[in-house]
């Protein structure tokens, strides 16, 4: 009878020793998935060597189109062959340059973003950037976008990545971020700002050269 209850205890011990265990490596998967995604919720593949703007004249010759729009929540994977990217919907809010004539206030259209979601498993998901300093469209927000059409993905996409792309109510965090780090696209910003304050001040007048 005492070697049974001495057995029993040592069993209740090991198996109270098992189930800490796991209990604790539950708890420091969860802490390294959560840090990790904290710390690796984007990444950028590569640097890319592209066309680059100092004013908005020189970003408004070079783009076929320029469009106010507010971002939807529409988006979806887009994975052509050897590529990837993600197709968001905007509406259109005002029409400030379209030399096809195709684009009328209060449709809708398609941006060919350059960015893709990873993640699988338990491993957390992170949003991949193709290169240089673009962040995707925030649902809600209100953009300037200046794009040309990408006839063969049935979409647009912006000029040059990032520089096609303005943030004009501040919620898109990750853009702030941006400027900070490429201060030449935060001196094209504020040049793009100021023309579209100046046009909207004065709306029968052409796009401020």
């Amino acid at each position: 009878m005492w070697a049974r209850w001495v057995r029993y205890q040592k069993d209740r011990m090991f198996w109270g020793i098992v189930g800490i265990l796991i209990v604790n490596v539950i708890v420091l998967v969860i802490v390294v998935t959560s840090s990790l995604h904290h710390l690796f919720r984007y990444t950028y593949m590569s640097e890319i060597d592209y066309e680059r703007f100092r004013t908005a004249a020189e970003l408004a010759a070079f783009s076929p189109v320029i469009v106010k729009v507010t971002a939807t929540a529409d988006a979806v994977p887009y994975n052509p062959p050897y590529e990837h990217f993600t197709k968001t919907k905007v509406t259109i809010d005002e029409v400030l340059q379209d030399k096809n004539g195709l684009l009328q206030p209060g449709g809708t259209m398609t941006v060919l973003e350059q960015y893709w979601i990873e993640g699988r498993a338990m491993f957390p998901k992170q949003t991949v950037y193709r290169g240089n300093y673009y962040s995707k469209l925030v649902p809600g927000a209100s953009y300037l976008l200046y794009v040309a059409e990408a006839t063969r993905h049935d979409s647009y996409w912006t000029v040059a990545f990032h520089q096609g792309k303005f943030n004009l109510d501040r919620k898109d965090k990750l853009e702030r971020r941006m400027e900070k780090k490429d201060p030449r696209y935060g001196e094209l910003k504020r040049s793009v700002l100021a023309a579209y304050a100046a046009r909207t001040t004065a709306t029968d007048s052409p796009l401020p050269q």
